[in-house]
């Protein structure tokens, strides 16, 4: 899969919840080293923000522009598969 369909999928997923790096890539059944390069990518752009949970793991969330637009992303993937049904 790209990584452009990767990161796309990333705000969609951390639309629900903040995840972190290993919960990200297991998500995505990536590599670590592949769900860092494009999380680094996503901060770098913009499209993310990274905290320190209360039990010290970095988790990362999605900015309030990358929300809308990862919020369009999620109900144009619903449509398609209600679609497909």
């Amino acid at each position: 899969m790209s990584a452009s369909k990767l990161k796309n999928q990333i705000g969609v997923m951390l639309l629900d919840q903040p995840m972190s790096l290993k919960e990200v890539a297991a998500a995505l059944e990536v590599k670590e080293k592949k769900a860092y390069s494009l999380l680094k990518s996503m901060f770098q752009d913009d499209r993310i923000a990274g905290f320190k949970d209360a039990d010290g793991v970095r988790r990362y969330r999605v900015t309030e522009d990358e929300a809308e637009k990862a919020a369009k992303r999620k109900a144009r993937a619903e449509k398609k598969a209600a679609k497909a049904k």
